[in-house]
């Protein structure tokens, strides 16, 4: 049975932040703000991967990761266009283990789907209400990719993007 917790991270705590638990193919999504309810909803559910969908590590300018992104097709932003949101990630991965930088637009594109065809890949105990969950549910499902050996990490060592395998 694999448990994995994907975040759609909002930069502030005032905004909503898409929370899914993938456990064994079945997901339950909803929506946090803090960083307290992110960190106790994950650690309650014993995840062995958690998948965020924010730069891990900060860098002024693009990180080869991002550079890789855009060879393929893929646009992107560097960790300092989006600071908030980059510190808040780096901050909560500190408090975590078993984490994983992931870029849902890369899942979309890679895998020719959009947010209305996850249930392709995963079932859903209620369908999602947002946009925010849909992209913690591709976090999920990425990060299941990368346990099974169907995605892989792109980028430079410490700063890497994990994305579909072609």
């Amino acid at each position: 049975m694999v448990v994995i917790v994907g975040l759609d991270l909002a930069s502030k705590e005032t905004n909503p932040t898409g929370f899914a638990l993938y456990d064994d193919g079945y997901v339950i999504t909803t929506i946090v703000y803090t960083d307290i309810q992110i960190i106790n909803s994950t650690v309650r559910a014993y995840p062995d991967l958690i998948a965020i969908d924010a730069p891990l590590t900060y860098s002024e300018g693009y990180r080869e990761a991002e550079r890789e992104l855009i060879r393929r097709g893929i646009k992107a932003f560097p960790p300092n266009f989006i600071k908030d949101l980059t510190w808040r990630a780096i901050k909560l991965k500190a408090r975590l283990v078993h984490v994983v930088e992931v870029f849902p637009s890369a899942f979309y594109k890679i895998m020719e789907v959009n947010e209305n065809q996850l249930d392709r890949f995963v079932r859903f105990e209620h369908k999602p209400r947002t946009k925010h969950e849909l992209d913690a549910t591709a976090c999920c499902i990425v990060a299941s990719m990368l346990l099974d050996g169907k995605a892989e990490a792109i980028g430079d060592k410490g700063e890497k993007i994990v994305i579909p395998k072609k």
